[in-house]
């Protein structure tokens, strides 16, 4: 037998995963009930899905030949949603592979890569694939990100520096005047905005300025094609062209080229169901101030909700009764959960629920 562990790349022989979320079959199966009865509130995903004319677009749109490498119509779709020059713009399969490119770019073995945390674990995840260091810079108690100990975790070596707004999984924003003090410190800033539909605020005007940012956008969460991995960002053209260069020839798919665009044809109807998502957060934090619970406000489709005792065992009390939320094992995060704005059927249900099983004794 070969030794296969001599031949793996040393850094990989063992590393350090991120934690996905399960399909729904098997969330059924572990809750003991039809799939159909699982209400997945645990990975920010929009319930409703997409527009009846991307299901429509994607149907009808033939599979046996490539992509356009070059993404021609997404790219000027998109310059037509973000007023961005088609120059500046790039899709990705989701922001995730936008995020392994960024680092395939610019870190070399040992360059080192920070984060603010807690925050999106695919970070420092991609950073540990690519053989990078990562640096966790806390946030301060209430979750903002504190620019002066980036700046002072900055060395030589460190090319990237990731933000998350709204950040997840706490829902708060980068202001622009943070933005700009992380920006004028040289490295590469990577400003997430996976959440931008629901947020209804951006920074990524601030690319005019500085050619160092990079915003990241999504389509997982407002138009609801989580399944298909479709994103994009805003960067220098540049950092676009050298990104061009290097990317998988056919990386958005013809049936994720086909969603974007029916998205971005017709964007009204998938908006209306962020507001109704957005509206359900909002309801959510009455409800939850009812049952004496705490929760961090948010920007995004979710609420991270404090329950001054281990999270785990009231995630497990939920998903019992067949309501997935998010866990973490974070040592500031041990006693929270992140959850998921749904229908308002599922929030009905989820309400309920926590008045069983969460509220203080």
């Amino acid at each position: 037998m070969t030794d296969l562990g001599r031949l793996v790349r040393r850094h990989l022989v063992k590393v350090d995963t991120y934690a996905p979320v399960d399909p729904t079959e098997e969330l059924a199966r572990r809750a003991g009930i039809t799939p159909d009865r699982v209400i997945r509130l645990n990975a920010n995903e929009n319930p409703f899905g997409p527009s009846a004319a991307v299901a429509k677009a994607v149907a009808t749109t033939p599979l046996n030949v490539y992509p356009d490498p070059n993404q021609r119509r997404i790219r000027a779709a998109l310059s037509k949603y973000t007023g961005q020059p088609q120059e500046r713009l790039l899709a990705g399969a989701g922001a995730d592979e936008l995020i392994d490119l960024l680092m395939r770019l610019f870190l070399e073995p040992g360059d080192r890569a920070l984060d603010c945390d807690p925050t999106f674990g695919m970070y420092s995840f991609c950073a540990r694939v690519n053989n990078a260091s990562v640096g966790a810079v806390p946030r301060d108690g209430s979750f903002d990100i504190d620019t002066g100990a980036v700046k002072a975790a900055v060395d030589d070596r460190t090319k990237i520096v990731f933000v998350c707004s709204p950040n997840n999984p706490t829902g708060n924003r980068v202001t622009e005047a943070q933005a700009r003090q992380l920006l004028d410190l040289g490295v590469i800033v990577v400003l997430d905005e996976t959440y931008y539909e629901f947020a209804g605020t951006t920074l990524a005007p601030l690319v005019d300025r500085f050619d160092n940012l990079v915003v990241l956008r999504s389509f997982s969460k407002w138009a609801g094609v989580a399944g298909l991995r479709a994103g994009y960002m805003i960067a220098s053209p540049e950092i676009v062209s050298h990104l061009i260069d290097i990317k998988p020839p056919y990386n958005i798919n013809v049936a994720a080229e086909a969603a974007v665009l029916a998205s971005l044809e017709d964007p009204a109807p998938l908006l209306k169901n962020v507001r109704v998502l957005v509206d359900q957060r909002k309801r959510l934090e009455g409800d939850l101030g009812r049952l004496g619970l705490r929760f961090w406000p948010s920007e995004g489709n979710f609420l991270l909700v404090d329950f001054g005792r281990d999270g785990r065992q009231v995630y497990e009390e939920l998903g019992k009764r067949g309501i997935f939320v998010r866990a973490f094992s974070h040592p500031r995060l041990r006693t929270s959960l992140r959850i998921t704005s749904g229908t308002p059927d599922q929030m009905d249900r989820l309400v309920a629920a926590l008045g069983e099983v969460a509220a203080p004794k």
